[in-house]
């Protein structure tokens, strides 16, 4: 087949009908619609070329950029279509997770601006129209009919003419554009359809659908075109898409996983009641390349809080046994990773943010004040918690958390509860660990080295701080119970202050760097959260 343009392959994707050895259904027929073979690999495609096609001879003659709001397949879409006709294109986005789209986007030519996740990305396409009128053209996907019609007329039609009319469609949710003219015509042809949206849950992430709160933020979609919404974790879309990449050859991502677990779920019970022999489709999305980074089950995460080092490893997304030996191996300097300790959450059994902390030689922690700042700029990072305030959970106690800045840099940890007990040595803090703080005239970090493993042959379980202070302002150096000499330690910080007996604002100065800590009826410690980069174990 001879072709002038790589946009004459856009649409007249095949249908396969799946295997009812994988679909586990004996009445139902399930389709999927392989959108993926698209020729930019998604669904998007028709969506791009469908926006931009009729107004492609005027932006060109008139020099225009094209500007959308896309973290990845309409920008990719769009991308290589304005390529195609000589034209610039530029995606304003707050919404990137994956390092693979961003490179790819780049790479094909895209100019791609991030902005905060507090900035709403079409006000700012709008502030930059403004300021630079007859430079961008804004093909505006979340309300522009043509992304509904693209649909409409092609892959619905498609859909029809391949298979006959449909009684049921489930489709995932992003800007419901795909969806919406889908099921409108599907429903033309049979007025008894049954039209599924597919959201992420809460408080987790599939790249490419938006959780049911995240859809209020969309002009087309309308919660009165669809007869049930029903949501998908993440851990469900990769089990699934795993399914149709092993053992059907379908290599999809983990969007069209998420409407393949949605499917099996709703049909399942409807199945068995039925008499009659119904049809099914969902929608595969787009191709597996993408997503290498996000289905690597061997995922971790390095940040650290002035120097005090930490791996998050996320459950929901690797399925690794953390043991003693495991934890070692990953904090080993020279032959793994190189860390202070471990992190391993959210923990999401108990409807809350849990998370474990472990020191480098595999033995769990009670209290980690820099831990829990990591771990609650992960969760921002990750987008699994959006507010500026909340709680995290380690040990079954409760750290509350405020982020200060829109990168979530700058976060404050507020504890409750602490014992001060006398000890010959000086004074013994407990707060969910256990810290002895001894006041001396100098310090060092050979100094407290050897006082460390002195008292660690007679009380394994304690923290050893030693301590110079001056009004307030306080320096530190200390030796961890499981991990020996640190630059850095927010509840060694915590108890130097505690160990004062003061109230008010107070300076902690160690080798890595200055905390704040406030002193009042709420302990409060202030300090800059930064990630080093992620990798692959």
């Amino acid at each position: 087949m001879l072709i002038n343009k790589m946009t004459e392959l856009v649409g007249n994707t095949p249908i396969i009908k799946l295997d009812p050895k994988y679909t586990g259904l004996r009445n139902i027929d399930l389709y999927a619609k392989l959108e993926y073979l698209n020729p930019f690999g998604s669904l998007k495609d028709r969506t791009a070329y469908g926006m931009i096609k009729d107004e492609l001879e005027y932006i060109k003659e008139n020099n225009l950029t094209v500007i959308e709001t896309s973290s990845g397949n309409t920008a990719k879409g769009l991308c290589c279509i304005s390529a195609i006709n000589d034209i610039k294109f530029l995606t304003v986005t707050n919404r990137i997770k994956l390092s693979e789209s961003k490179n790819i986007l780049k790479f094909i030519g895209a100019e791609v601006k991030e902005v905060s996740k507090g900035i709403n990305t079409v006000a700012e396409i709008k502030k930059m129209i403004e300021e630079n009128p007859g430079k961008y053209y804004h093909t505006t996907q979340y309300t522009n009919e043509n992304n509904v019609n693209a649909h409409y007329n092609g892959t619905a039609k498609e859909i029809v003419n391949d298979i006959g009319k449909v009684d049921y469609f489930i489709s995932v949710l992003g800007t419901s554009g795909s969806s919406t003219g889908t099921s409108k015509y599907l429903k033309e042809v049979n007025c008894d359809l049954i039209n599924i949206g597919v959201v992420t849950k809460n408080n987790d992430y599939i790249p490419g659908i938006r959780t049911a709160e995240e859809m209020e933020e969309v002009g087309i979609f309308k919660y009165s075109n669809y007869d049930d919404i029903l949501d998908v974790s993440s851990k469900d879309a990769k089990d699934y898409m795993r399914v149709l990449c092993r053992d059907n050859g379908v290599l999809v991502g983990p969007s069209t996983g998420a409407s393949f677990a949605a499917s099996i779920k709703y049909l399942q019970d409807i199945d068995e009641k039925l008499t009659e022999r119904k049809k099914a489709v969902f929608i595969a999305c787009d191709r597996l390349e993408t997503y290498a980074n996000f289905i690597n089950e061997n995922k971790f995460y390095k940040y650290h809080v002035l120097g005090n080092k930490y791996i998050v490893i996320d459950p929901n997304e690797n399925y690794m046994d953390i043991t003693e030996e495991k934890v070692k191996e990953i904090c080993n300097k020279d032959y793994g990773v190189g860390a202070d300790g471990i992190i391993y959450g959210p923990i999401k059994e108990k409807g809350r943010y849990d998370f474990k902390v472990y020191n480098p030689d595999g033995s769990k922690v009670n209290m980690a004040i820099f831990a829990s700042k990591i771990f609650a700029k992960y969760l921002r990072d990750k987008n699994i918690e959006k507010s500026s305030e909340f709680s995290i959970y380690l040990e079954d106690k409760e750290i509350r958390i405020e982020i200060e800045d829109k990168e979530s840099t700058i976060i404050k940890t507020f504890v409750n509860g602490y014992n001060v007990l006398e000890a010959e040595e000086g004074k013994i803090i407990e707060i969910g660990n256990k810290n002895l703080v001894i006041e001396e005239s100098e310090l060092s970090k050979e100094k407290v080295i050897e006082l460390g493993r002195k008292i660690h042959l007679k009380d394994k379980d304690l923290n050893v701080i030693i301590m110079k202070s001056k009004g307030k302002v306080s320096e530190i150096e200390a030796y961890e119970r499981g991990a020996g000499y640190t630059v850095a330690s927010g509840t060694s910080a915590l108890a130097a202050v505690l160990a004062k007996g003061e109230k008010g604002t107070f300076r902690v100065k160690m080798q890595g760097g200055n905390v704040d800590i406030i002193n009042e009826d709420i302990i409060c410690i202030k300090a800059e959260v930064y990630k080093v980069y992620e990798g692959e174990l």
